[in-house]
């Protein structure tokens, strides 16, 4: 039993700790790859993939991580074509975070001795050694069997290697305890956010929406828009922001590609042409989306006008009980068995309800090499002529993304690649990125505008300010159509005749926290806020907020107990902790990176 876990802990102590022992001079590489990979006449040093802080990182490195990726993607599928740049993108983003840990450790001179290495080996086992089968009982680790392989004096486990790697992992862990003990919650802190997740309202409310109370725009003129804006100066100031052009190379199957999938699924279709009545039974093995558990089948019948192009036109002329073609669309084959049809008599809209069979077609290497073949062509004209018109030129689609500040993108490829990010606030204006890799293709990047902190030049954002200054102008009159309701209701009106003067609903929001989510009137924390300063049993004031001026009546407010308190503390303390500890971590780590001298020479080894 131990052989094999020693046999398997050699290749897995290899890749887990190549990074880390390099970092601090434990494992010195060179000449030992082959390096067939480099490309002549590349900038940057023979063999160095990136130089972070000076320090060089072999191409083996770097190889070695993106083997480490690929291997434990193929433990739960196969690697898909043109995966391969998207993988090297992230063991990009590792090698990067890694090395500055390590060379920020070594600079705080943070050590490890002997003692702390043998417990941290006993005490706290690397995550391999915790998911190793021979020391797992019913599937979870067995703290007894790991310390008799430890004592045991005959053991066959490379402890050594398991020293050497935590040895390399303690000063970084060390690192982290350092950066994040500025982390505190106080007892305040615990009990905001009790009352956030437990103290509840129970609402009935008249809204007055902004936009059911039109303005005479065309008296708006230059003078009105300037006076707005100096008058809500703070409205309109923010922080450095940058705003993109992006288009995607999408990773699309070509006609090859379906040729054979449509060859795969030929036979299944040929049999339910002649025996649609085992349609779900095949469903269930063959078809690859959700609806596969049901036999392909959709929950209801579903307005015909509704399908997507391709399928409508598909399911046209097919009939009740038949079998459909095979319909191809961007990334996927489908047929159906059509169920019933027929016209809603209360929408009068065509309804249908069937079963279908799917499957996805995947992008082969031919796909895959002719995209990236096209990716140069369209960077260079991107580069001459801007993005937009390249995107025109080549057929791709490109659009402009909204102002967004450093760390704000919401951008999922940014959060995965920081750096991408950064480049955005720091390259020149109309710089072109380099492909970046994602599951569903490449993205391309063009910087279109920057602008500094502060206020917004007027001449930059006027249609912005008229537009709060309609909103304020619209507001105002739906204000004062509230507290016409209010006085009226106040004065003994019915609510319900109150609402049908004004043409509006009485609404109602249970269980509203200090969250902010208002039922139908959707998130407005403020709001809340200023509803919980209210008296329950009574009429508010009239409020304004984002859903407009709203008229609300508290019907109910439910305060947990000091028990419930008492009881929840403990919890509620420790993940306010585990989420300061992270955002703070998070933060230093940014702050380190974008103070990092990175050169990049992964272009004379990697096509996109």
């Amino acid at each position: 039993m131990m052989q094999g876990l020693r046999d398997n802990m050699k290749i897995i102590i290899w890749i887990t700790a190549v990074v880390f022992l390099v970092g601090f001079g434990v494992l010195e590489l060179g000449g030992v790859f082959d390096m067939s990979g480099a490309r002549s006449g590349g900038g940057g040093p023979a063999g160095i993939v990136a130089e972070i802080n000076g320090q060089p990182i072999r191409y083996e490195v770097f190889q070695q991580t993106y083997n480490q990726m690929v291997n434990q993607l193929q433990q739960t599928r196969q690697l898909q074509e043109g995966e391969d740049s998207y993988i090297r993108e992230q063991a990009w983003q590792e090698i990067v975070r890694n090395t500055l840990l390590v060379q920020e450790a070594k600079k705080r001179g943070i050590t490890v001795s002997p003692e702390e290495i043998k417990n941290a080996v006993r005490y706290t086992p690397p995550q391999f050694l915790v998911e190793a089968e021979p020391f797992q009982t019913n599937g979870q680790f067995d703290f007894r069997k790991y310390s008799a392989e430890l004592d045991n004096p005959n053991s066959q486990v490379p402890w050594g290697q398991v020293e050497a790697i935590v040895a390399s992992q303690l000063p970084i862990q060390k690192l982290q305890e350092q950066v994040v003990a500025a982390a505190h919650v106080s007892d305040g802190d615990v009990r905001d956010r009790f009352l956030l997740q437990n103290e509840r309202l129970t609402l009935r409310y008249l809204r007055f929406a902004p936009d059911s109370f039109p303005i005479d725009t065309t008296k708006i003129g230059g003078a009105d828009i300037e006076s707005y804006y100096k008058a809500h100066i703070e409205d309109f100031s923010g922080p450095e922001e940058a705003k993109l052009e992006v288009s995607l190379v999408p990773r699309l199957p070509d006609a090859s590609d379906f040729s054979a999938a449509k060859e795969r699924l030929l036979s299944v279709w040929t049999e339910l042409k002649a025996a649609p009545d085992s349609f779900e039974a095949r469903a269930k093995i063959y078809s690859e989306i959700q609806s596969n558990v049901r036999g392909g089948a959709i929950p209801a019948p579903t307005p015909f006008d509704g399908l997507r192009p391709r399928i409508r036109q598909g399911l046209q002329d097919v009939a009740v009980g038949q079998i459909s073609d095979i319909i191809q669309e961007e990334r996927s084959l489908h047929f159906f068995r059509v169920n019933s049809r027929g016209i809603d008599p209360t929408t009068k809209r065509d309804m249908i309800h069937y079963n279908e069979i799917a499957i996805r077609v995947q992008p082969g290497a031919s796909a895959i090499r002719a995209a990236r073949d096209k990716i140069a062509g369209y960077i260079d004209d991107a580069k001459k002529n801007g993005l937009a018109a390249a995107a025109t030129k080549h057929g791709y689609q490109a659009q402009e993304s909204q102002w967004f500040a450093l760390g704000k993108s919401q951008n999922d490829i940014f959060q995965r690649f920081p750096d991408i990010e950064r480049w955005v606030f720091s390259a020149k204006i109309g710089s072109v990125s380099r492909p970046i890799p994602s599951e569903q293709g490449w993205y391309i990047y063009q910087i279109l505008e920057r602008r500094e902190a502060g206020p917004r030049p007027l001449d930059k954002i006027t249609q912005d300010v008229k537009k709060a200054l309609v909103r304020s102008l619209k507001m105002q009159r739906a204000t004062a159509a509230a507290e016409q309701a209010r006085a009226a209701i106040l004065a003994g009106e019915k609510e319900e005749a109150v609402a049908a003067r004004f043409n509006i609903t009485i609404g109602r929001a249970d269980g509203v926290t200090r969250n902010g989510f208002i039922g139908a009137l959707g998130q407005d924390a403020k709001l809340v806020g200023q509803l919980l300063a209210q008296t329950p049993g009574e009429w508010t004031p009239v409020l304004q907020g984002k859903p407009g001026a709203v008229l609300f009546h508290i019907d109910g407010r439910t305060v947990p107990s000091e028990e419930e308190f008492a009881a929840m503390a403990p919890q509620i303390r420790e993940t306010l902790m585990t989420e300061r500890q992270r955002v703070l971590f998070i933060e230093w780590m940014q702050n380190l990176r974008r103070s990092a001298k990175v050169k990049d020479y992964r272009e004379n080894f990697f096509d996109v």
